[in-house]
């Protein structure tokens, strides 16, 4: 006698999903977007890369934007707020993840994000949102803790900080630079954002460099 539990009726019908060809599709999506863009962006492409069928892709994202938004979501950036107790460690910590964000393929996405950003604003979105505005944050955090520890000044926006971090990190992988931040460069931006961000020493005033006389 056969139970319910094993009644041919209760078992799951078809064969499970491979999340092999998940993973080759998504790869492949991604190498898509940062060749193509958006624009030119092909499912038949996607399949022929990832050797997978465009049945078997449209099964699982029944839409080219399902595709495109699921291929931006695997470059999510990992970047935690590294609250070591100091400023310095801190940024120099943030500063070496930045750089190791954007490479390929995020380089050659952002750079196809603007040309193509006023045409398709909602599905960049995504990758926005994954790869710029987590690394932001991150820096944002360093700053907002760096102030309640008193290291740096109370005047400081944390928002200015990651923006002008940021900014400056996207305009060099836009510009294609490669490396996007070497370690000589990485060095000399962390010693500079300390030296701004320093909090005033007591009695008023920015604490002067080693050297120079009053």
């Amino acid at each position: 006698m056969i139970s319910e539990a094993e009644s041919p009726m209760s078992r799951p019908r078809g064969r499970p999903r491979d999340s092999g060809v998940d993973r080759r599709v998504l790869a492949a999506t991604v190498a898509e977007l940062a060749e193509k863009g958006i624009a030119d962006f092909s499912v038949t492409s996607v399949a022929i890369r990832a050797k997978a069928s465009k049945r078997s892709i449209q099964s699982r994202w029944p839409s080219r934007e399902d595709l495109i938004v699921a291929g931006m979501s695997t470059l999510a950036a990992g970047l935690v707020p590294p609250r070591t107790g100091s400023i310095g460690e801190d940024l120099r910590i943030l500063l070496d993840e930045v750089a190791a964000v954007f490479v390929e393929p995020r380089r050659g996405i952002l750079q196809r994000c603007l040309a193509e950003v006023g045409r398709f604003p909602g599905l960049y979105e995504a990758f926005k949102r994954d790869s710029v505005d987590r690394c932001m944050a991150a820096v944002e955090d360093a700053v907002h803790e760096a102030i309640r520890r008193g290291e740096v000044g109370a005047t400081v926006a944390p928002a200015t900080v990651a923006e002008t971090v940021i900014g400056f990190v996207l305009v060099r992988a836009s510009l294609g630079l490669d490396p996007v931040l070497p370690p000589d460069l990485r060095a000399s931006l962390a010693a500079l954002l300390l030296e701004g961000l320093r909090a005033p020493a007591p009695g008023g005033g920015a604490p002067r460099p080693p050297g120079v006389r009053s």
